[in-house]
């Protein structure tokens, strides 16, 4: 029914489209990727609104409906539909040639795409291409109070607002897994090659999302200080930062650059595909997700990429980093987003900070 394809532009950059089967793009989509293109989102973004909307056009081709008939019924449908549909445009590729396995949609994802959907028909609106204005269809005011009691003069005061979205669905909490040390040592000797070797040990020591790994040329590397400077990222607090790997990761870097980066390779990205029709090409995610699982099933131990970049930050706090630098390292804009979401202090970590604070505490005899 419908694709997302990437492409070169002529300054370089790589893009995305949303295609019809005949190979023609999708007109309203792309209006509105080339506009949120021009307010300067990052490229990962404008991937995931395509895959977004692909998801959307496809919903609205299975219904026989156009996007200019949505309203609030509809995107309840929409909604529903996502929640029960396993097909395989669940899965986001930088092609639609590789599949894996359904997976039934979490309450996230279901959210992630609906507000997409949203931002796309709120565009439509404000450019008069349709007259349903959504989000004032979608969003409430509730109050922003919790008191159980009344203070004096309070019913002249400005209680404040907050506009929520009445079709998100309520997430549910998910405990981040990490690995320990031992684990990351046993992922690290199932390495099939040095290129998976040299992966595992950035993401493990270098704490980088999936993306920025394999968006890594050979010039972002230092050998003289053992360091890697981020190229590209999701964020702006995560672009050109530097983060550091062992002296033995860098030596790894340099051996595999002689083996594998011949001249026959015209490609500066790290990562290269070593075997097949796209020898000597860019590894793309699929690939990377494709080693994980097979050494997640050789060595029995459940993680994603994802899962080492949380036990990075997480090794690195028990080790006594500061959370401020942690946060530069991870790229984070706010310390916080790294102490709330990715330090995840193990059980004997926190016997040993309350043992150290009870010394200081204990009451004397």
């Amino acid at each position: 029914m419908f694709k997302v394809q990437s492409i070169i532009t002529s300054f370089g950059e790589e893009r995305w489209m949303v295609l019809h089967n005949n190979g023609e793009p999708v007109i309203p989509i792309m209006k509105f990727i080339k506009h949120k293109d021009s307010l300067g989102k990052a490229p990962n973004t404008l991937k995931t609104y395509c895959y977004h909307l692909k998801i959307f056009w496809c919903f609205l081709n299975e219904k026989n409906k156009d996007y200019k008939e949505v309203d609030i019924s509809l995107l309840t449908a929409f909604i529903h539909w996502l929640r029960k549909s396993t097909d395989d445009i669940n899965t986001i590729y930088l092609n639609d040639t590789k599949k894996l396995a359904h997976a039934k949609r979490t309450e996230s994802s279901v959210n992630l795409i609906t507000n997409c959907v949203i931002e796309f028909l709120d565009y439509q609106w404000r450019s008069g291409q349709i007259l349903f204005n959504v989000k004032s269809k979608v969003t409430k005011e509730v109050h922003n109070t919790r008191r159980k009691y009344r203070k004096f003069l309070d019913h002249i005061t400005h209680t404040p607002t907050t506009k929520i979205n009445i079709l998100k669905l309520k997430e549910s909490k998910r405990k981040i897994k990490t690995i320990t040390t031992k684990q990351a040592e046993l992922i690290h000797i199932a390495c099939n090659n040095i290129r998976d070797e040299l992966m595992i040990r950035i993401l493990y020591e270098g704490g980088l999302r999936a993306s920025e790994l394999l968006g890594l040329w050979i010039e972002d590397f230092n050998i003289n200080d053992s360091s890697i400077t981020v190229r590209e990222s999701k964020t702006q607090a995560g672009e050109k930062r530097k983060v550091y790997i062992s002296n033995e990761t860098m030596n790894l870097f340099q051996d595999y650059i002689i083996d594998y980066h011949t001249n026959d390779v015209d490609s500066n990205h790290v990562f290269i595909n070593l075997k097949g029709k796209n020898k000597g090409k860019p590894m793309q995610y699929w690939a990377l997700q494709a080693v994980i699982r097979i050494l997640s099933k050789k060595t029995k131990i459940d993680f994603t990429a994802h899962t080492l970049r949380h036990t990075c930050a997480t090794h690195l706090y028990d080790l006594g980093m500061d959370a401020g630098i942690i946060q530069k390292l991870l790229g984070h804009a706010q310390v916080q987003t790294t102490l709330n979401m990715y330090i995840h202090p193990s059980e004997e970590t926190i016997r040993k900070h309350w043992d150290e604070a009870q010394q200081h505490r204990r009451m004397r005899k």
